[in-house]
Order: structure tokens, then C-alpha cells, then sequence
């Protein structure tokens, strides 16, 4: 899922106000509140959206004290990955195309995870789409550039072309003009991190969701519902799931994006293609991490329901939930996962 925008002083005075919406949904995802009492709740906006946090504990003052450590380590992450930050250590990664960069462990660490979800999709989901970003103004109002800006860009596009000494913990992007963008794993990997300092500070139950990323912990099998957007309406619940421990991610191309000339492009590119992809369906991707469920989500809406069925069957660790509109129905397909419809969505079961 892409990086958004980094907040504006203004919008952040808006937390408290958003703070039951962004509860209730984020982005693809809702979070329904836990059938006992939580010990502590925060929402911060981070990574240009709204985190909102729950987490337990016998005490809340050590909760709220490791809750706020988490969001710290988020925001801390942000200044690592971010491609909206023109001091972040992956923009100086950009602007070095072409030599080898030597990486914090941080960097190193995401850029690792982006080429296995690379390799492991063919391509499907890939990390140095930047330059494509790019000429489509995606994070700005929007343009559509001709068929030669895109020839040009797809030429810079080539995940293989990333490489990476672990010796040395140098990353190097093959030539001038290339770039990479972390947005479709970024906010996965921020929550793996945050959640591992939860559990290491004695925080054994609690839930995370960053924009529609969605983190479960909770060992002892209570699991934590969640709902899963509408693919055209992002507050309206559409499906249900339960996990216990995992994250969940939705990506779609109907809320998120920009309009050029009447007509929405989403936020999510094709690297084949070179352009938006031209879809109305979500998928959501349980997975054991959320920098797994976070790459692959993105990876299987570009690789469409055929592919995406046959990788889910070579990975069982992995459920799938693909939806899509239908003449005013849904049609879903799920698979590895159990799911039911919310009261009062249609829904067609496929298998």
C-alpha cells in the first residue's frame, strides 16, 4: 500500500475528532472493539494516516508506557523509509542512484524484506516504482505523462537492479534516475518492529492499525474482529474476520489516488504496465507478519484473482480474501480463511 503525505500541523489537532471513526474503519479495514476492557487506547497521526492502538496489560501505566515507546518507534521508522522526506535515509538512497549507499540496519532490514516479497511475486510487487511515482505526480494532483515519459520510466524500473552487500550493508540502485519506494511495506514493517517491543516489554494483547494495516497480538487465543471495507465504500463494513495473532492488510484502488481529467487513477501502479491499475476489486492478505501481509496484499491485486488463487495455494501460511464488485452486488472468493458477510451486504461466495 502506498506512503501517504506526511501530516500537516493543522491535521494533526484533528486525532480526537477521528479518533471513533478511525477505530471503527481505516483505510480497508475496521477494527470492532474487544469484548473485554482494554487497558489502553492511543491514536497518532503517523506515516501520513491515523494509528490507532489498543493494548493490554495487568497494569495500565506500564501499558500506556510501552504503548507510547511503539508509537515512538513508528515515528522514528518513518524518518528511515519515507519517500515524502526529502532528509529521510531512503530519499539520500535515491538521490545516490547509481553508487553504493551504506544502509543503517533499519533501511537495510525493509530493503531485504521488499526484494524477498519481490522475488517471491515475479516482479508483481516491486519496490523501485519510484520513478513511475513519479511521472504520474501521485503524491501531487496527478498528470498523465505520454507513452514516452512511461517507456522511459519503466526502463528505470527493476527490483533485480537493487542489490544489496550484507557484509558491508551497502544497497545500491543499478543507475542514475532509479529510486525506490517503501510504501507497500513500509507501514508493514513499522508495525513488526512496534509489536516487537509491545511483546518484549510484557504486552501480550493488542491490536494496531495504521491506515488499514492491521496487527493482532494475542497469544492466548482470544481473537480481535475485524471488518473488511466495502471496495466502494471505505466506512461501510463489508466482510468479517477474526485473527488472534497476524496482521491483516486490504489493498484497493477505490479510495486512494488522484483525478486527472474526470478520471480517478489509484495509488497503486502496475510495474509491467507502467500505469495505475485499472481495477474496482480489494484483496486482503492475513499473513504471520505484517511486512508479509503488507507487500503481498499490494502484489496480488496487481498479479489479479488467477494468480493470486494459485499463490495462496502454495502458501497456506497465507489467507486471502479477494472482492469485487458485480451490478451492484459483491462477488468475494476467500481462501485459507474463514469469513462471513456483515448483516445486510450481499455477497456472492464464489468458492
Amino acid at each position: 500500500m502506498s506512503q501517504s503525505r506526511p501530516a500537516e500541523q493543522g491535521r494533526r489537532g484533528g486525532i480526537r475528532a477521528l479518533w471513533a471513526l478511525a477505530s471503527l474503519l481505516a483505510g480497508g479495514c475496521a477494527v470492532r472493539e474487544a469484548a473485554r476492557p482494554v487497558g489502553v487506547e492511543r491514536a497518532r497521526y503517523l506515516m501520513g494516516t491515523i494509528l490507532t492502538a489498543t493494548a493490554e496489560a495487568p497494569d495500565s501505566t506500564q501499558a500506556a508506557r510501552v504503548l507510547a515507546h511503539s508509537l515512538d518507534e513508528i515515528a522514528r521508522l518513518e524518518n528511515v523509509m519515507s519517500s515524502w522526506r526529502k532528509d529521510s535515509e531512503l530519499s539520500r538512497l535515491n538521490r545516490a542512484a547509481g553508487s553504493a549507499f551504506r544502509c543503517s540496519q533499519d533501511l537495510y532490514a525493509v530493503l531485504d524484506s521488499a526484494l524477498a516479497i519481490a522475488r517471491a511475486t515475479s516482479g508483481a510487487f516491486d519496490p523501485t516504482v519510484e520513478p513511475l511515482d513519479r511521472i504520474w505526480d501521485l503524491r501531487g494532483k496527478g498528470r498523465v505523462p505520454s507513452p514516452r515519459e512511461i517507456a522511459v520510466a519503466r526502463s528505470r524500473v527493476a527490483w533485480s537492479r537493487l542489490t544489496l552487500d550484507p557484509t558491508r550493508h551497502m544497497a545500491r540502485l543499478a543507475t542514475p534516475g532509479m529510486g525506490v519506494d517503501l510504501g507497500g511495506i513500509g507501514k508493514g514493517f513499522a508495525l513488526d518492529r512496534a509489536a516487537r517491543l509491545l511483546a518484549a516489554e510484557g504486552i501480550e494483547r493488542a491490536l494496531l492499525n495504521l491506515g488499514g494495516e492491521v496487527l493482532a497480538l494475542s497469544p492466548k487465543g482470544r481473537p480481535w474482529p475485524i471488518a473488511v471495507a466495502h471496495p466502494n465504500d471505505r466506512l461501510r463494513p463489508a466482510v468479517r474476520i477474526a485473527i488472534a495473532q497476524g496482521a491483516v492488510s486490504t489493498s484497493g484502488q477505490g479510495v486512494r489516488g488522484v483525478t486527472v481529467r474526470g478520471k480517478h487513477l489509484g495509488h497503486i501502479l502496475d510495474p509491467s504496465s507502467g500505469r495505475p491499475l485499472d481495477t474496482q476489486a480489494t484483496v486482503t492478505v492475513v499473513a504471520p507478519s505484517a511486512t508479509r501481509a503488507d507487500g503481498l496484499s499490494t502484489a496480488l491485486l496487481v498479479m489479479g484473482r488467477e494468480r493470486a488463487l494459485a499463490l495462496a495455494r502454495r502458501h497456506q501460511e497465507i489467507g486471502v480474501l479477494w472482492i469485487e464488485p458485480d451490478h451492484g452486488l459483491l462477488r468475494a472468493w476467500k481462501w485459507n480463511l474463514s469469513a462471513i458477510a456483515e448483516p445486510g451486504v450481499a455477497i456472492r461466495w464464489m468458492n
